[in-house]
């Protein structure tokens, strides 16, 4: 009998788990770019922000899905696993980061994909929907970037205005000490704290996040560069007819006008809200983020 029940036991563990598997494909230009690989069923490629950084903090939704979705999480040309590659303004652009998801997808051997994206992995994904509009499944988007940068001053108001005075000598403090691991942990926890709904918790959850993130500033640097020339979706982002939803954190710093940007351009878009928390609802208030996830894609 016991032996029945560790069968059944394990049958049930197997079944409820998903292996991840992290590979990679070549560029056509020759570059490796990597992805962890979850689940079984349709595909989802999970689009992290930024930009600059890995998207393994993207994992958890990945997992949230493994039951009925194929996830993919991918770090972009420059991020994460995908960090040693040539890095200057021919390879680190809106172009070719709407490319290599185009060849990402001819390589999983996927017709379409449904694409995930929060923050300026948001922005990505509307990008790729805009040239490749065809192959694109559903779109959900998280705390996102608008069709263009029209609104990046107010998102940048609303960050100096959530700033509290304290945390602007410690940002001040940190920034003017000697470079060191703790120096710069530091920096980047000011640096997003009001990015928070709750400070006190974020503090916290910002420690551990970046403690375990990797970030390229260079990446980041030649991207913001390319995105204030051409970043710029309004004419080409009607040509996607399929589902788009948004999950928008009540207290976002993005402001709120940016997902009705995108809904003027696609007016089936539809908005999931989550209460209490600011541009990362994965970390902040998950309770209600992670059945928004399986809303947007089980439900829409």
């Amino acid at each position: 009998m016991k032996t029945l029940i560790l069968v059944f036991y394990f049958l049930f563990v197997f079944n409820a788990t998903h292996a991840q598997e992290t590979l990679s494909f070549k560029s056509s230009d020759g570059e490796s770019l990597f992805y962890t690989k979850t689940g079984k069923g349709p595909v989802i490629i999970f689009l992290f922000g930024g930009p600059g950084f890995g998207a393994s903090s993207m994992q958890s939704w990945a997992d949230t899905l493994s039951n009925q979705f194929e996830g993919i999480v991918y770090d972009q040309r420059g991020t994460g696993l995908s960090a040693n590659v040539k890095l200057d303004s021919t390879t680190i652009n809106l172009q070719r980061a709407t490319s290599d998801i185009e060849e990402l997808r001819l390589h999983l051997g996927q017709k379409r994909i449904s694409i995930c994206g929060i923050s300026w992995g948001g922005g990505l994904a509307q990008a790729y929907a805009s040239v490749y509009p065809q192959n694109v499944s559903k779109l959900v988007l998280v705390s996102t970037l608008g069709p263009d940068l029209t609104l990046m001053p107010a998102f940048d108001d609303n960050i100096n205005m959530r700033r509290y005075p304290n945390e602007r000598d410690s940002l001040l403090f940190w920034k003017n000490q000697p470079s060191s691991n703790n120096a710069e942990l530091r920096k980047a926890v000011f640096q997003f704290l009001p990015y928070f709904y709750d400070h006190n918790s974020g503090y916290d959850l910002l420690l551990n996040a970046f403690s375990k993130a990797t970030n390229n500033p260079v990446m980041a640097e030649l991207m913001w560069k390319d995105l204030a020339i051409n970043y710029d979706l309004k004419s080409k982002l009607t040509n996607y007819k399929g589902p788009c939803i948004i999950i928008k954190p009540r207290q976002d710093v993005m402001p709120e006008e940016s997902s009705y940007q995108v809904k003027e351009l696609l007016p089936q878009t539809k908005f999931i809200s989550i209460e209490r928390s600011g541009h990362f609802p994965d970390m902040e208030n998950p309770k209600a983020f992670y059945p928004a996830l399986k809303k947007a894609f089980l439900v829409y």
